[in-house]
């Protein structure tokens, strides 16, 4: 190896004197014929001036063009690929030609490494179809828009999903009607993927594909199916395409389509915040408790009888008589119809509740206490008004400046919903109920599915309170108008 490195060596410093000869000659011709026409320029205009021109200028231009043929003639390109061709054949061996092409299969082995090492990423177009609320008038602001700036990962923990199917939950209205529209308008500030208060994407879980992953991420891989819930400060998940932090996301349940897997994550959020954090059950600690859920067969209420029963608990539950045979089918041990009946008088005459779910809201609080154990517990899953959305000017000034020094704290504000609101959303709660998923204990109930352009008549759906279950959006996979780069 060391004489071949020598050959080389030795064979690259006569090519290097070469052309230092050649390049010298050039330099000193093209200097020569400067210096020649600019004499000749200045006498020309001399000439010119005095209205004469002689034949000792005629023969200098003459010179000068003569030595300019033979500056062009030693330098013409098939003169120098002569020359090449000539040293090639005499002066490179056959063990310049091995030593050649062992260093470039060597060199593509490697370029071929480091570009298997880049992470390359297809990143969703410029601009997406997204629901969206573009003011907080309710039902009236709520829309399917074409032009929305699509998201990009910021963040090394962040992962861009292509959204298959999102669900709309009663909450999106809420939003749609301003709810955390303090909150999510401090947090704008600092995501580089919002810009200005609106529009505000809906939705609050989803479930899709993995495009692309941040450097630091490890949960999911690039092409991997997956389902999550985004707290309600988040941009939601009614788009296309969604970046969120790696924290939110779980691997998708097989047994699952794209539609019922998004019918789940953020009921699924909301009853175990309800029955483990808050209710204190847990799988060991729930059986032979006596459960009630109000509204069943409601997104959440669909969620908290499956677990319950999976848990070893007695469901009670009140539905209207269209959905009772459903809320057999998903385990309930009593059913009370309060369209048939008066569910008041029917639980008086049934012993009281180790703990009770509120679905409904505040007019059933009162009842749930009554019919509630001395040391039981009554947990209502409702979203209560937000103290910050009626925050005036100077209120409203110290909440800012709260938020900022939060952050400051915190740097990131999406990871985890308990960080800034009362629901903890977490991938995590999705891994531990994926078990249950894939043996049938929990299932999805999805009452209606849309495409993305009838959005709005989901969500009149949903608005009328007789939905089954979950509605759910799908998306429908567009064209990428993509381009490859590193991940972040």
């Amino acid at each position: 190896m060391d004489h071949i490195i020598f050959l080389a060596q030795e064979r690259a410093e006569s090519v290097q004197l070469i052309l230092h000869s050649a390049a010298t000659h050039l330099a000193s011709s093209l200097a020569t014929l400067g210096n020649g026409a600019k004499t000749t320029f200045h006498r020309t205009l001399s000439a010119i001036k005095n209205q004469r021109v002689t034949e000792e200028l005629a023969d200098k231009v003459h010179d000068w063009l003569a030595r300019l043929r033979e500056v062009l003639r030693v330098f013409a390109p098939s003169e120098v690929f002569d020359r090449c061709f000539r040293f090639f054949l005499t002066e490179v061996t056959r063990t310049h030609i091995y030593f050649g092409g062992v260093c470039f299969f060597a060199g593509g082995i490697f370029g071929i490494v480091v570009g298997m090492r880049i992470r390359n990423c297809i990143v969703a177009p410029q601009r997406m179809r997204a629901v969206v609320a573009n003011s907080y008038r309710g039902m009236e602001a709520i829309g399917v828009v074409e032009d929305v700036v699509a998201p990009r990962i910021v963040e090394p923990h962040q992962v861009l999903i292509q959204v298959k199917a999102a669900g709309i939950d009663y909450l999106d209205i809420k939003v749609a009607e301003g709810y955390g529209r303090v909150l999510r308008k401090q947090l704008n500030k600092y995501n580089p993927n919002t810009d200005g208060e609106f529009p505000v994407v809906l939705g609050r879980d989803c479930s899709g594909v993995v495009v692309a992953v941040g450097k630091a991420v490890t949960r999911v891989e690039q092409g991997e199916e997956v389902w999550l819930a985004v707290p309600f400060y988040h941009p939601g998940t009614l788009s296309e395409y969604v970046v969120v932090s790696e924290e939110l996301v779980a691997p998708k349940p097989t047994k699952l389509t794209y539609e019922g897997a998004a019918a789940l994550p953020y009921s699924i959020m909301t009853a175990w915040d309800a029955l483990v954090t808050k209710g204190g059950l847990d799988p060991d600690s729930a059986a032979g408790k006596r459960i009630l859920v109000h509204a069943g067969v409601s997104g959440v209420g669909v969620v908290a009888i499956q677990l319950v029963r999976a848990w070893g608990g007695n469901v009670t539950t009140t539905v209207s008589s269209r959905a009772a045979p459903l809320a057999h089918m998903l385990g309930a041990d009593d059913v009370i119809t309060y369209d048939t009946s008066n569910f008041d008088k029917e639980l008086m005459l049934r012993e009281r509740y180790d703990l009770i779910l509120n679905t409904v809201g505040q007019v059933l609080h009162e009842s749930c206490l009554k019919h509630c154990l001395p040391g039981g517990v009554v947990v209502t899953t409702s979203s209560s008004r937000l103290a910050s959305d009626s925050y005036g000017y100077v209120a409203g000034g110290m909440y800012s400046l709260c938020m900022k020094l939060k952050y400051w704290f915190t740097k990131s504000p999406w990871l985890t919903g308990g960080r800034w609101g009362t629901l903890n959303v977490s991938g995590e709660v999705l891994e531990k109920v994926t078990p249950m998923v894939d043996s049938g204990q929990l299932q999805a109930v999805v009452d209606k599915a849309y495409s993305a352009q009838d959005a709005e008549v989901a969500f009149a759906h949903v608005a009328k309170g007789e939905q089954i279950g979950r509605t759910v959006v799908r998306f429908r996979a567009r064209p990428l108008a993509s381009r490859m780069e590193g991940s972040l």
